[in-house]
């Protein structure tokens, strides 16, 4: 994956940082949560887009939007508390990292953006929207599932509460490159989810996953979303029931669906110019003044 972005492994427990066209590393910027200090980044100007990384990836995850997407926009990728540079950090959960993502905001001074959020982050991004529905103009989601009760049968809830101590059993070495495999298709793609999953332990990946699944059980809500949702996946998605979930909910709420073709879970980072180019779409018909195709 090239686009100016580095990829490179890491030493520690340090997160990807995206770099400028030129090379140059962005600094990070900061906000105080109630666990510790939550790492940012900000680029280009216009109307807000807040870009959130699924589970133990971080904001690399939307490097190849980043550069694109910050032509047109004030875009603000981040590390949710737990993960990357936003670690150490005590007691993560979806409503803390919510209510982070609009401490960001107000930092920012932005009084409304469009928020776009991968598995994890498309969770958090709909607890923004159900909590704040007055700072939140769209929400994207990328290979994530409605926070409905009808998204979690009986099966799936006993299925969830196992999935953390099954995670437990595995060797540290094959857990994470079948991870990798899993929510990534390309090269470039596994590479960069494989290094970001070495920056955590074995017990690190079980505990977010359990944080994970148990907060967005009890955020459920046959309540619709109070703003405009943009549905997406990867037609090779092999996580749980995304591809069956996501569809059935564009088609209940009436939400626009893309299925990204040749992409797994990352499909952003998987096939990013097809992406991109239905994220421009979706963006376009959601903002005011200058936009992709202008």
């Amino acid at each position: 994956m090239g686009d100016g972005f580095g990829y490179g492994r890491r030493s520690g427990k340090l997160a990807v940082v995206g770099l400028r066209e030129n090379g140059v590393r962005m600094d990070p910027l900061f906000v105080d949560g109630a666990g510790g200090r939550v790492a940012y980044w900000v680029d280009g100007q216009g109307e807000c887009v807040v870009l959130t990384h699924g589970a133990t990836m971080d904001h690399g995850l939307f490097a190849p939007q980043t550069q694109e997407l910050s032509t047109w926009y004030k875009v603000i990728t981040w590390d949710v508390p737990a993960h990357g540079l936003s670690r150490p950090y005590d007691g993560f959960t979806l409503n803390g990292a919510a209510d982070i993502l609009i401490s960001i905001l107000d930092a920012e001074d932005v009084a409304g953006a469009h928020l776009v959020g991968q598995s994890m982050g498309g969770y958090i991004s709909q607890i923004a929207a159900m909590e704040h529905p007055d700072r939140v103009k769209s929400i994207t989601t990328v290979g994530s599932t409605p926070l409905k009760p009808s998204s979690f049968s009986k099966l799936d809830r006993a299925l969830l509460k196992l999935t953390p101590m099954l995670l437990r059993l595995y060797p540290y070495d094959y857990l994470v490159k079948a991870i990798a495999h899993q929510v990534a298709d390309s090269d470039g793609a596994r590479s960069y989810a494989l290094d970001t999953l070495t920056a955590f332990t074995k017990g690190e990946i079980a505990s977010i996953s359990s944080q994970v699944y148990s907060d967005a059980i009890a955020n459920s809500t046959e309540s619709a979303l109070p703003v405009p949702a943009f549905v997406t996946f990867g037609e090779n998605d092999r996580t749980g029931k995304v591809a069956e979930y996501s569809r059935r909910w564009a088609e209940m709420d009436g939400h626009p669906l893309y299925v990204v073709p040749d992409a797994a879970h990352n499909a952003n980072m998987d096939n990013p110019a097809d992406f991109n180019k239905a994220l421009h779409t979706f963006l376009q018909s959601h903002t005011r003044g200058r936009a992709p195709g202008d």
